[in-house]
């Protein structure tokens, strides 16, 4: 059970849903209530994840059952698993018993055949009077000697004919599905992996040989619980059924490929083949169905602002794995639904597919180098374009053409692989050769609109935020970098607060403040920490925590 998605049990043949509806918050969180105990319940709060047993309500079950759960931030998934246990053997019944032959007595009366099958009492009084020299009418039973029940097995109290009833004790638990022995059995896995990895709230799930199965979860590895060790042939079969034609010739000579498939209740899926010295593997990143909007991620109206500019260069600037792509998938959407341009996007992986709104948008997938990726940005100009989006500005020809479109009166956005704002200018800058650079710094200084840095951070509670320094393009900025001057730019974002401009440090020390940050986390994803320290101090906050890191 997941937020968001229909609840489902993973049987024998594969997931079968047992709703038509998705599942509220408030569902999930009612049903949580009543699996778990208060202090289990505390247990998940504090660890993210939990795993407890649940009490045995009817005796006759021996099966038992546990109840894992987890949840990040609002992101709430619960798993009931059932542990199953060798079905004990049978009892015997009563009138399976063997008796010992009937004591004969003289002059035994006749006894008619009975038209209605007798009752248990009925034909244990009989018994001794039916049974003669020829034994037992054929529908009759012979009684029993009384059994005495062991002391740990319970007696099966006889049943009327013709009727059997069975009493619950003797129901026949369902048994083990036999193991998967064959690849073919494996595969059908695959799916079921994803889903489980989409609802844990998983962006990668990784299958290599000689390991389990891998998730990535708010930027940390863990291992997928409950899953069995991979052989390289197990993990070859799963990549083969579900790469296409085309790529299978590739896999099946050792070489990676690169493909995007569609996964039921999972949605677009980026799979990469590779191979390592333990055989071969998967990368399987869910992408997911819809781009988070500037709402979503709590953009300022400073920064939605920067959107409405209708030409010069937006810069969004991060280290890896901070969540660029994200910010910058938002910016589309939001100018997707508030602007009527046509709008082009050049992008290494399509991530997230933006439908046309009120806008039209054309999503373009480059994987060449630099010379290609600026060729391709060149002929997008032609098709003079409201807004051009570049993913990444990684070469001085890639920024050259940027630059173009700027002073051409289009709206650049571009990423940027630095941790600062002034180190993303900065960056930009240095990708020049010596004799262009007070070029690039005029054109930067003029075109610049602001430059969006961020990092995401751990949350105490579970899932990841993003902290933001944002920096304007004002004439005192200007200034700085077209005399080259980056290091004083952190003085201007200082004391640019009033045009609206946020230090990193003060989007950093406002999550400690708030709770939703612990300042370790915050100090270890701060680039200038002494300032973040200070920061802490003048705050009023408690700093003590760098002695014991270090």
């Amino acid at each position: 059970m997941h937020v968001g998605e229909k609840p489902y049990v993973v049987a024998a043949p594969g997931p079968v849903e047992l709703s038509s509806r998705v599942l509220t918050i408030e569902a999930v969180t009612g049903m949580m209530n009543q699996l778990l105990p208060v202090e289990a319940r505390q247990a998940l709060d504090e660890l993210g994840a939990v795993e407890h047993e649940m009490p045995r309500s009817l005796p006759t079950i021996a099966d038992r059952f546990t109840v894992v759960a987890a949840r990040g931030g609002d992101d709430i998934w619960i798993e009931i698993r059932r542990h199953r246990v060798a079905e004990p053997a049978p009892l015997v019944r009563p009138a399976a018993v063997a008796a010992p032959p009937p004591r004969p007595v003289p002059a035994p009366p006749p006894r008619p055949e009975p038209t209605a099958s007798p009752s248990v009492e009925a034909a244990e009084e009989t018994a001794p009077a039916a049974a003669g020299p020829q034994g037992p009418p054929p529908v009759a039973r012979p009684a029993a000697p009384p059994i005495e029940p062991e002391e740990d097995v319970e007696p099966v109290e006889p049943e009327p004919a013709p009727a059997v009833v069975l009493p619950l004790a003797r129901n026949h638990v369902r048994p083990e599905p036999p193991p998967r022995a064959a690849l073919a059995a494996r595969i059908a896995g695959l799916d079921r992996l994803l889903r489980l990895a989409a609802a844990r709230g998983a962006t990668t799930l990784y299958v290599m040989a000689q390991a389990k199965p891998s998730i990535r979860v708010d930027g940390e590895i863990a291992v997928l619980d409950g899953e069995p060790e991979l052989s390289p042939p197990e993990v070859e079969a799963l990549i083969m059924d579900l790469a296409p034609e085309r790529t299978r010739q590739a896999l099946k000579s050792g070489e990676g490929s690169e493909w995007v498939s569609e996964v039921e209740d999972v949605g677009r899926v980026r799979c990469l083949s590779i191979r390592d010295h333990r055989g071969p593997g998967g990368i399987f990143r869910l992408i997911a169905a819809r781009a988070a909007t500037a709402e979503q991620l709590g953009l300022s109206k400073e920064i939605q602002g920067l959107l409405d500019e209708p030409e010069g260069l937006v810069l969004v600037a991060g280290p890896r794995a901070s969540g660029k792509s994200t910010l910058i998938c938002a910016f589309v959407d939001l100018i997707n639904r508030s602007r009527s341009d046509y709008v082009i996007t050049l992008e290494s992986q399509i991530k997230f597919v933006h439908e046309s709104r009120s806008s039209l948008v054309s999503q373009r997938e480059v994987r060449g180098d630099a010379v290609e990726t600026a060729a391709v940005a060149r002929a997008a100009l032609r098709e003079n374009p409201d807004v051009l989006v570049i993913e990444d500005l990684r070469s001085p020809e890639v920024v050259a053409v940027a630059l173009e479109a700027v002073e051409a009166g289009h709206l650049v956005i571009g990423a940027v692989s630095a941790h600062t704002s002034a180190a993303a200018i900065g960056r930009l800058v240095e990708q020049f050769p010596p004799d262009r650079r007070l070029k690039a710094q005029a054109a930067l200084a003029d075109g610049v609109r602001g430059v969006v840095a961020q990092v995401l951070l751990r949350k105490t509670g579970g899932g990841r935020v993003a902290a933001r320094e944002l920096l304007l393009n004002t004439p005192s900025v200007a200034n700085l970098i077209a005399e080259g001057r980056m290091a004083q730019i952190p003085l201007a974002i200082d004391s640019g607060r009033k045009h609206g401009m946020v230090p990193l440090n003060d989007a950093l020390v406002a999550f400690v403040q708030g709770g939703i940050v612990d300042a370790r986390e915050a100090y270890r994803k701060a680039y200038e920490r002494q300032a973040f320290l200070s920061v802490l101090r003048r705050e009023g906050l408690d700093t003590s925590f760098v002695e014991r890191l270090a």
